[in-house]
């Protein structure tokens, strides 16, 4: 059984889940809307009193983008800040530091537990004046892990960059947020109006700046695949990732 923990990219309630395209196997999906790395650890440790969690045997972590997306949008406007400023207090976004840290805990509490682990680089986001730097440097930080600790590590946004060097970044939430509302119902309750709304936008590899759309999940699904066979681009695989 696989786990794949992660975020809102993982579980695919706005935009696609990239497990929809990967090889029919048991899992759960461990995605949580919003979520942080400090609430993935949290969710770790939870999972792992769960009756289900011995029949694991591969961790797909995916996780970060909240740390870099949620902070920013703060920035965008005040509404954003009443949004996030609550959750900031519970949810910790970490800085560069902290986020090679929890990600160490994260790696360690699974090898512990005898089960591989596959790491999962942070895709590219197209919003206007995101952070593209910060989250290179996130990327970075997860691949540097990789190395370290001889895991699989798939490179989603160097991936996405190959198919799509020209994706466009400037798609804007707004400074009220009000079209992640209609998104969020429209694309919970019609699953098939999720590809018509990157049309719409003229978004290559999102619904919405962010969330997978098909192309993108399945570029993330065919990366994933690769480097937990050890086929991915560089850095992907390093020897046995229970050495």
């Amino acid at each position: 059984m696989v786990l794949y923990l992660g975020d809102s990219l993982t579980r695919g309630l706005v935009g696609w889940s990239y497990i929809k395209f990967m090889p029919p196997e048991p899992h759960k999906n461990g995605g949580l809307d919003g979520d942080t790395a400090h609430g993935a650890l949290r969710r770790l440790r939870i999972y792992r009193e769960m009756p289900w969690y011995p029949q694991v045997d591969t961790v797909v972590v995916g996780i970060g983008t909240n740390d870099l997306l949620q902070p920013h949008l703060m920035s965008t406007g005040f509404m954003w800040k009443v949004i996030f400023g609550w959750r900031g207090s519970w949810k910790r976004w970490a800085d560069k530091p902290e986020y090679e840290k929890v990600m160490r805990q994260i790696i360690e509490t699974v090898l512990a537990d005898g089960k591989r682990c596959v790491l999962m680089g942070l895709p590219l986001m197209q919003l206007r004046d995101y952070p593209l730097q910060e989250l290179e440097a996130r990327n970075a930080i997860v691949k540097k892990l990789a190395l370290a600790y001889s895991l699989p590590f798939a490179d989603v946004m160097g991936a996405e960059l190959a198919a799509v060097p020209d994706a466009g970044r400037d798609y804007d939430f707004g400074k009220l947020g009000l079209s992640r509302l209609g998104d969020i119902l429209l694309m919970g309750l019609f699953p098939r109006t999720k590809d018509g709304f990157s049309r719409r936008r003229g978004l290559e590899l999102t619904v919405d700046g962010v969330h997978f759309n098909t192309r993108s999940a399945r570029l993330a699904a065919e990366t994933v695949q690769a480097a937990a066979l050890g086929k991915g681009p560089e850095g992907a695989r390093k020897g046995d990732p229970a050495a």
